[in-house]
């Protein structure tokens, strides 16, 4: 390589746009991801958190940003959505719902078809929480879903913040009209239409789309190859023992890619309704809090690791698993962010 195309390419590197995140670590701001995982496994459970992670500001799943939510739930009825979401609330302890959720907008009813240039005006409806008691009483209005989002590729620009957004597709299966999910065109098509949204906005939203996996979920998603192949973002909801699940990130373009988030499914009464929400966390291991503690005395990785080792945690035979073990509970750590790394 001669001097002068290298001093470019410095410069270019040194100017190039740093990542920026919708949810840290794991939803890229104007970027579009694909979460899967088996039939009744939490999928839409899932979506729902983040969905709130997003209108809230919240940082259980990763620093958020505080954005608007476009979320097109053709595999739920809007009764389940209103009560799910309503079981988040509760959970959360949002005395101020009306704030958040003044910015979600939901359609469940109306056709989305991604294969297509354009599509049908779709409506939404947002909760209008009653004054006295906001987990009970309220009314859902409908609200039409700005005209940009009838469009791909349109430019929009709200007048108030938030201008993030994210628009969850639930599920992908459903909203290709009459196309297969094994369809390649079909899908090369969806993820054009999706592309093209993204870059209407300028690259202010971000776009979050559900699948399933077949009967056997070792084999991955559904249909296409091209949805693992040509999403940057590729998330899987897998459960672990004792009722524990995960979200794995199991394709993503940062230091967290094969780390997870654990959490667990929990009922919960809202107008004596049952539903389940999304609790998010876990115990940390000896090993992980460990880890912390050396981390937060000030000591550097290498000295951490080497702590660790003299005061034989882990159960390891030789030094060299237990730096394998050391390096994978050290990656899982960045990747919730208990720890950061310069």
């Amino acid at each position: 390589m001669d001097r002068i195309m290298q001093t470019f390419l410095q410069i270019q590197n040194r100017y190039k746009k740093k990542k920026q995140w919708l949810i840290k670590n794991l939803i890229a701001l104007g970027e579009i991801a694909i979460l899967y995982a088996p039939t009744n496994v939490g999928k839409t459970f899932l979506a729902h958190k983040i969905a709130l992670e997003v209108l809230t500001g919240s940082n259980e799943l990763g620093e958020s940003i505080t954005g608007r939510v476009f979320l097109y739930s053709l595999d739920t009825q809007m009764e389940d959505c209103k009560l799910r979401i309503n079981g988040l609330l509760k959970a959360l302890n949002l005395g101020r719902s009306d704030e958040f959720l003044k910015n979600l907008y939901i359609t469940t009813e109306n056709e989305l078809d991604l294969t297509k240039d354009t599509f049908k005006e779709m409506y939404s409806e947002v909760w209008k929480p009653d004054p006295d008691s906001y987990h009970n009483g309220g009314k859902w209005v409908e609200k039409w879903i700005p005209a940009p989002f009838q469009d791909y590729g349109s430019k929009f620009d709200f007048d108030e913040p938030p201008h993030n957004s994210l628009i969850i597709i639930d599920t992908l299966s459903q909203a290709l009209g009459e196309r297969s999910i094994n369809d390649d065109a079909a899908i090369r098509k969806a993820i054009k239409n999706l592309k093209n949204w993204i870059d209407g906005s300028f690259h202010q939203i971000s776009i979050l789309v559900i699948a399933h996996t077949g009967q056997n979920a070792s084999k991955g998603i559904m249909g296409s190859s091209l949805q693992k192949n040509d999403f940057p973002t590729v998330l899987k909801l897998r459960k672990k023992k004792n009722d524990q699940l995960e979200l794995f990130r199991e394709k993503i373009k940062c230091k967290a890619e094969g780390t997870s988030i654990p959490f667990v499914l929990r009922e919960i009464v809202v107008d004596e309704q049952e539903t389940l929400y999304v609790d998010v966390g876990k115990r940390l291991t000896e090993f992980e809090d460990s880890i912390i503690t050396f981390f937060e005395s000030g000591l550097e990785k290498d000295e951490i690791r080497d702590n660790i080792y003299k005061l034989g945690i882990g159960n390891t035979a030789t030094r060299k698993s237990f730096n394998a073990v050391f390096l994978r509970h050290w990656k899982n750590l960045v990747g919730m962010g208990y720890i950061k790394e310069n």
